[in-house]
C-alpha cells in the first residue's frame, strides 16, 4: 500500500540556532510528560516503542506497569489535579496513520497518528445522523457526572483532547473478530490526546457502551470483574454505568498485570492496587462537572501593541493569562518580520503540534513565553496569541511593534521587563476577551465561546449483543481549525459536588 506522507511539523525549536538575534526562552519545569511525572529524565533511545501486552497498546507516556518496567522504572504516585477533558467524538469518517511526523511523540488525536493502526487505514462513517446522535447522547449519559466536554465537532489542534473514532470493523485495525475496540492505556488520565476505536461493525448494537469503555483505558481505567460496571471486558447490553464500588480487576484479557496499580490503589487503599472504582478514578481525573461562560484574559502582554524598541534591546516576546479552571490551551504565531532562514513560518504552542511546544500539566498562573529578541535588526514585527479553556471559551490578541537602528536601548521600560508598558510608544491594548454574552471588550480581536450542542435524541437501549470482547488497545491530522464554532460543543451542565484534590 502507498502511504500518503505526513507532513512534519514545522521547524522545531532548534531552527532558531540559524539566526544569531533569536533564542528559545529558559524553560525550568520538565517538558515531557514522562519527565514531569516520574520526576526523572530518559533519553529518547531509551524509550520503549509501543508495544501490545495482550490487546493493549503501550508507550513511554502511558506510565503503565509494563512501559515503566520497560525503562527500568517503578511505578509512583500521580499528582494530577482534577482537570476538565474535552471527548471528541470523530463518526463521518476518520483516516489514522501509525507515525506522527516528528517531534518524538508517537501518538496524537490532533495529529491523527496512533500505533494503533500498522499502516495508513480510512475508518468509514458510521450510520446516520438518526445513529449519531443516538450514540452521542448515550455517551455522554454514560460520563454524566464528570467533568468532560463533549463535541462531535473537532477542536483546534492546538487545544488537547481525547478522540473517539467510530466506523468500520476490527480487522481495518488488523484485528481479530469478537474485538469491539480499543485504544491507548494512560495512567490516571496524564495523556490527554490519546484515540481509541470503536468497531461497529463488529459488534453494532453497543456502540455507546464500547466508546465508553475504550474512551476510559485512555484516561487509565482497566477492567473489572462486575457485569454492571462498564469497564467489564465483555459487551453485556445491560443497564450497566461507572460504579462507584471498589471492583476487582478483571484479567480476564492481558497477560495479568494491572497496568495502573498506582492509581487504583488511591481510590481503593485496602485493595493492593488490585481493586478499581471506576466512577472515583473518572471524578478524580476530571472532577464533577461543571458551567464555563467565561473566556480566560490576557493579564500581561510584552511587548505592548504600538510600542517602539531599538537595536539595543533585549526582550521576551510573553503573554500571561487568568483562567478560572486549570485548564488553558494556549498557541503563539510569528505574522511579520519572521527571518529567512525560518521559511515555514515559527509558532509556539500546547499539544505538541506547534514548531515549539509548551511543557505538558504546566501551571496557567507561569508566563507563557513565546520567544527572545536579543538586539534585533531594524524592522516591524506582528505577533498573535490565541487562548482556549475546556469549554470553547476563547481570547486572542495581536500586538505589532517596531525596532529602531540605534546603540542606546529604549528609554522607557527594561529591555526584556514583563510589562505591557514596555517600549518607547503605544499604548497598551486591551485583551479581546468575549464574555457570555458575546460582548468583546477592549479593541483586541476575538472570537466567542462554542455555543451549546443540545441533543434532542436520547436513543433507546437495543444493545443485545454478548460474549464480544471490548479491548484496549490506541489512535491521531494536522488542523488549522479555527476556534470551536457554533453546535461544536456539548458543555455537561453544573451539579452540585464536592471537586475532590489528590496530593
Amino acid at each position: 500500500m502507498l502511504l500518503t506522507p505526513q507532513p512534519a511539523l514545522a521547524s522545531g525549536p532548534e531552527a532558531l540556532e540559524s539566526v544569531d538575534w533569536l533564542s528559545r526562552p529558559e524553560v525550568t519545569e520538565p517538558e515531557t510528560l514522562l519527565e514531569h511525572a516520574m520526576g526523572v529524565d530518559v533519553a529518547p533511545e531509551d524509550r520503549p516503542e509501543p508495544f501490545w501486552v495482550g490487546t493493549n497498546l503501550h508507550d513511554a507516556e502511558s506510565l503503565t506497569t509494563s512501559s515503566l518496567a520497560a525503562m527500568g522504572l517503578e511505578p509512583r504516585a500521580l499528582d494530577f489535579d482534577p482537570t476538565p477533558g474535552i471527548l471528541y467524538m470523530s463518526m463521518e469518517g476518520h483516516t489514522l496513520r501509525p507515525w506522527c511526523g516528528g517531534g518524538g511523540q508517537t501518538a496524537n488525536a490532533a495529529l491523527d497518528c496512533s500505533p494503533l493502526v500498522d499502516e495508513e487505514v480510512t475508518f468509514p462513517a458510521y450510520g446516520n445522523d438518526q445513529t449519531k446522535a443516538t450514540a452521542f447522547q448515550k455517551l455522554a449519559n454514560y460520563y454524566n457526572d464528570f467533568n468532560l466536554v463533549m463535541t462531535t465537532g473537532r477542536p483546534p489542534n492546538w487545544v488537547p483532547y481525547t478522540m473517539a473514532v467510530i466506523g468500520g470493523s476490527s480487522s481495518l485495525a488488523g484485528q481479530g473478530g469478537g474485538v469491539c475496540g480499543i485504544a491507548n492505556v494512560a495512567c490516571d488520565g496524564a495523556k490527554r490526546n490519546h484515540v481509541s476505536l470503536t468497531f461497529p461493525q463488529s459488534c453494532g448494537n453497543s456502540v455507546a457502551e464500547i466508546a465508553a469503555q475504550e474512551t476510559a483505558h485512555n484516561w487509565g481505567l482497566e477492567h473489572t470483574d462486575i457485569t454492571s460496571d462498564i469497564m467489564y471486558p465483555y459487551v453485556t447490553g445491560g443497564n450497566n454505568s461507572f460504579r462507584n464500588e471498589c471492583m476487582d480487576i478483571s484479567h480476564a484479557t492481558g497477560n495479568g498485570i494491572t497496568q495502573c496499580p498506582q492509581v487504583h490503589e488511591f481510590y481503593c487503599p485496602g485493595g493492593g492496587g488490585e481493586e478499581q472504582n471506576s466512577y472515583a478514578e473518572l471524578m478524580g481525573i476530571f472532577g464533577p462537572r461543571a458551567a464555563d461562560t467565561t473566556a480566560p484574559t490576557i493579564t500581561n502582554l510584552v511587548p505592548s501593541n504600538g510600542s517602539t524598541w531599538t537595536t539595543a534591546d533585549t526582550f521576551v516576546i510573553s503573554a500571561t493569562f487568568a483562567e478560572d479552571s486549570n485548564f488553558l490551551a494556549v498557541k503563539w504565531d510569528w505574522l511579520e518580520g519572521l527571518p529567512d532562514s525560518l521559511p515555514d513560518g515559527y509558532d509556539r504552542c500546547t499539544n505538541n503540534v506547534c514548531s515549539d511546544s509548551y511543557p505538558a500539566w504546566r501551571s496557567n498562573q507561569e508566563p507563557y513565553d513565546f520567544i527572545t529578541f536579543d538586539r534585533p535588526p531594524a524592522g516591524n514585527y506582528t505577533m498573535k496569541v490565541e487562548a482556549m479553556d475546556a469549554y470553547g471559551n476563547y481570547v486572542t490578541e495581536t500586538i505589532s511593534f517596531t525596532v529602531i537602528q540605534s546603540d542606546e536601548p529604549s528609554t522607557t521600560g527594561m529591555p526584556g521587563e514583563t510589562d505591557t508598558d514596555a517600549g518607547t510608544t503605544g499604548d497598551d491594548t486591551d485583551t479581546g476577551e468575549t464574555d457570555a454574552t458575546g460582548t468583546t471588550g477592549g479593541e483586541g480581536t476575538s472570537a466567542g465561546p462554542g455555543e451549546t450542542l443540545d441533543p434532542t435524541v436520547a436513543g433507546t437501549d437495543t444493545d443485545s449483543t454478548t460474549g464480544s470482547e471490548m479491548d484496549e488497545g490506541c489512535g491521531c491530522v494536522t488542523s488549522n481549525a479555527p476556534p470551536l464554532s457554533a453546535g461544536m460543543l456539548l458543555l455537561l451542565a453544573a451539579i452540585a459536588l464536592p471537586r475532590r484534590r489528590r496530593n
